[in-house]
């Protein structure tokens, strides 16, 4: 019997630390549940904060001025359940090296290409190391290219790319659809473009919304005329 296709189009943003949880529990459900489905996964763009400057942000400046003051006295302890869900999943969150919050455009714009060049999740994973574990510039074009390359995208692709216009389009049409489907934050899952998951849930959730959307088929037997696909009846 073929599997049963499962569509997941995973909608976030490579600033947001509970994106990089989310994808790696989804990771590990598929890996969990592999031999009963096929899955077609897809990356969709969405920027917390599309008016960072290209230049990025003081990380403490960004968090005072979009929450408040009153954000800075909990961040430490925000920071500190992050590290411990990311550890669970196999990820180390360095936050002490993220002095800046970046401008996440063009990190879309290479998704958007390493979608093109089918090695999609390769690079959002790359990505996500690169700004929580190493604390790397996520807007530094020669950074990206480099990302891009090491993860399977040709190095001519790249030439010029983040000078250019390839993507621009495409990256907004999909921040519109996702914003249209009324997401309001990130991470967000939609499946088979029809149900919505959000937030980084347990790999056990997954494992639930995954026999909801494709449950198995089951055959009663019972006897009956058929005919098979050798003609025999």
């Amino acid at each position: 019997m073929n599997k049963q296709k499962i569509k997941i189009d995973i909608v976030s943003d490579i600033n947001c630390p509970w994106c990089y949880v989310g994808e790696q529990r989804l990771n590990k459900a598929i890996a969990a549940a592999g031999d009963n489905y096929e899955f077609v996964i897809h990356f969709k763009p969405f920027e917390l904060n599309p008016t960072i400057p290209q230049e990025g942000m003081d990380r403490i400046a960004y968090f005072r001025n979009n929450y408040g003051p009153q954000i800075l006295t909990q961040l430490d302890t925000m920071n500190q359940r992050l590290k411990e869900a990311g550890a669970a999943d196999g990820i180390e969150f360095n936050f002490d090296k993220l002095t800046t919050v970046n401008n996440t455009f063009n990190g879309h714009r290479l998704l958007w290409l390493a979608g093109e060049c089918g090695v999609q999740e390769q690079v959002a994973n790359a990505l996500f190391h690169s700004y929580f574990t190493e604390g790397r510039n996520m807007n530094d074009p020669a950074l990206l290219t480099e990302i891009g390359v090491e993860n399977g995208i040709p190095a001519e692709r790249l030439e010029g790319f983040f000078s250019g216009e390839e993507g621009k389009k495409e990256v907004r049409e999909m921040e519109q659809w996702a914003q249209s489907a009324g997401i309001k934050g990130v991470p967000a899952f939609i499946i088979n473009d029809k149900y919505l998951v959000s937030g980084a849930q347990p790999t056990e959730t997954f494992h639930q919304v995954f026999s909801q959307v494709a449950p198995a088929l089951e055959e009663i037997v019972v006897e009956g005329g058929s005919c098979d696909i050798n003609g025999n009846c």
